[in-house]
């Protein structure tokens, strides 16, 4: 049996509150590999649990030159940052070693980001996409927009456990909840702007780190406008919590394939969420969620105002089915079917 060199930022061994949605992805690759019994050596990309950039791609160099012998495939998994930084040496490496390397991007704004770059990033980022055996993008239409630079580029979608799925009937009570980082760019203005506009008879709770000390977010700031934030979840927590409420709300600026979106389908509950590129790959307007344009209090209220009993019904049969898109068995079997070709082991339910 082969083994893979696996590349990736890790779960915070220090704040399990502070773990990111890249480092739960990965965390869920690991546990599915092992399902299957593939054998693979890990190195951890986080900087959180080595205490700074600069030590993480020190220890992180370290290890891949440590255990780039011992394996046959090199997978990277990557937000922007230390794609750049380790790319290029493991696309070098690969080819000394004539080891199979393949990248997963987990930036949801990758064409913006590709587009703002100055011409040596340019350069690196083409130099590796052309230069991996195989490649992965969580949003399809990054897959269609980079696959010009390599044919073997494909679809590796944001996804969770299949066993977390709920299929049970639920009752509309006026409860939503927000689950996220607490800052600007969620949209958390906007939120408490119509949460303010609201009857007292619905429930709107926010859970979640404030990371960014120079946001004005507190929860001294939330107390002064009467909104309930109720702090951050560890991340086996958060299925718990958002099964106690009917309809998630997400009104971010910028997102790629949020994972509690993915969580809240398993739960059979509806969403409400921005009209972004990757969440509008992902939620189907008035079937499983319902979509506003991102900065807009007004909208906010009216979609939240908007559900009934009826409507609520028929958005939390959508969000069910809608789980299935993002299975990590189903999507986990794929990833191993191009990276393995031949070698590749299949798990059915």
């Amino acid at each position: 049996m082969s083994k893979i060199l696996l590349i990736g930022s890790r779960q915070n061994k220090f704040d399990s509150t502070d773990t990111g949605g890249v480092s739960i992805l990965f965390e869920l690759l690991i546990s599915e590999l092992e399902k299957r019994g593939i054998d693979f050596i890990v190195v951890d990309t986080l900087s959180a649990n080595y205490g700074g950039k600069g030590k993480t791609l020190l220890y992180s160099l370290y290890y891949i030159f440590k255990n780039i012998r011992n394996v046959d495939y090199v997978s990277l998994h990557a937000l922007r940052n230390s794609y750049l930084s380790l790319g290029p040496i493991l696309v070098v490496l690969s080819k000394i070693f004539k080891k199979n390397l393949s990248i997963r991007i987990f930036a949801g704004d990758f064409e913006d980001k590709y587009l703002t770059s100055n011409y040596i990033q340019k350069f690196l980022i083409r130099f590796i996409l052309k230069n991996s055996n195989s490649v992965f993008f969580e949003l399809k239409h990054l897959v269609y927009t980079f696959k010009k630079y390599n044919k073997n580029t494909y679809w590796f979608p944001n996804v969770r456990d299949e066993k977390i799925q709920k299929n049970k009937k639920r009752t509309f009570r006026k409860r939503f909840v927000y689950i996220g980082s607490i800052n600007k760019e969620k949209g958390i203005d906007e939120l408490c702007q119509a949460i303010k506009w609201l009857d007292k008879d619905y429930t709107v709770d926010l859970y979640g780190p404030i990371k960014y000390d120079y946001e004005k977010y507190s929860d001294s700031y939330f107390k002064q406008l009467g909104i309930n934030y109720k702090g951050a979840l560890k991340s086996d927590e958060v299925l718990d919590v958002m099964d106690r409420y009917d309809v998630l709300i997400l009104p971010s600026y910028k997102e790629g394939y949020p994972g509690v979106i993915i969580e809240a389908f398993a739960l059979g509950i509806p969403v409400i969420a921005t009209k972004l590129p990757g969440i509008m790959e992902m939620c189907e307007h008035n079937q499983n969620s319902i979509l506003i344009d991102s900065k807009s209090s007004q909208q906010l209220l009216e979609a939240i105002k908007s559900i009934d009993d009826k409507i609520y019904s028929h958005l939390q049969k959508g969000a069910i089915k809608s789980f299935s898109n993002f299975n990590s068995r189903i999507q986990t079997n794929l990833f191993l079917k191009h990276i393995l070709k031949g070698e590749y082991v299949c798990v059915e339910s």
